[in-house]
């Protein structure tokens, strides 16, 4: 028991003060204002958990400040959605005009969600609200991993490069929101799962994506000046370039 106290109050703790720490480091590097949104998360995360420290366990009170607290930390993940494929698309206008309609498409399904829940529950009642908050919550996670593979393809296929801060803002989003479906799979719908494991679990989850944010915003990053070029032979590229191009106005 002694144990498993500890262990909660570390995976507690630990996230809360690596969060704070990226607050400060993104502030003195002036990270603050190229990612807002994910700036703002880090920020209302700790703040509401430590405010939760003050309020007695449980309550109403503690009650509407950790699901408020939820609903605006949805709200920032989805900025810091939209807000990092942009970023990675953003010199490709052919991804633009694509990321338009996935957005337009997603704006759709949501009011659409939220028109059956209110017509399936009615619009009265705090369970309404409680339930579009875990609603919101399930879609962003769906969401977050549906970034990540779409980044990983775009590594992929685009050449971008892993080292960059929304690359590693979007990993630590996706692999808890992978993780935190799967869970919510295993507890609610297989009932393989106990609450104190899922509790557990879950918080280990968090502490892994917060593990990969730390990763990327706290390490020292130095770029040593450009001693040599690569050697280059500009009438083979030519050559090659010609080719192509002779290729495709045949076709």
């Amino acid at each position: 028991m002694r144990f498993s106290h500890l262990a909660t109050t570390v995976l507690w703790f630990a996230p809360l003060a690596l969060q704070c720490v990226i607050v400060v480091v993104m502030s003195l590097r002036g990270l603050a204002r190229h990612y807002p949104f994910f700036f703002g998360y880090t920020v209302l995360i700790p703040a509401r958990d430590l405010f939760l420290l003050r309020l007695p366990y449980p309550g109403p009170l503690y009650s509407r400040v950790y699901w408020w607290g939820e609903a605006g930390a949805i709200l920032l993940s989805l900025g810091v959605i939209v807000q990092t494929v942009w970023s990675l698309i953003e010199p490709y206008p052919f991804l633009r005009i694509f990321f338009r309609m996935v957005w337009i498409g997603c704006i759709v399904a949501a009011g659409a969600a939220v028109a059956i829940l209110f017509w399936s529950k009615g619009a009265s009642g705090a369970d309404l609200v409680l339930e579009w908050i875990v609603l919101s919550e399930r879609s962003a996670r769906f969401l977050q991993v549906c970034l990540l593979i779409t980044v990983i393809f775009l590594i992929s296929r685009l050449g971008l490069a892993w080292h960059s801060y929304s690359v590693g803002i979007t990993a630590g989003f996706g692999v808890y929101a992978a993780l935190d479906l799967t869970l919510l799979e295993l507890r609610a719908n297989l009932h393989v799962m106990t609450d104190t494991a899922f509790v557990f679990l879950r918080s280990a989850a968090y502490n892994l994506a917060v593990l990969v944010w730390a990763f990327y915003f706290l390490k020292t990053r130095t770029e040593g000046p450009v001693k040599t070029l690569p050697s280059t032979d500009v009438a083979d590229w030519n050559e090659a370039l010609t080719e192509h191009v002779d290729k495709w106005y045949q076709r």
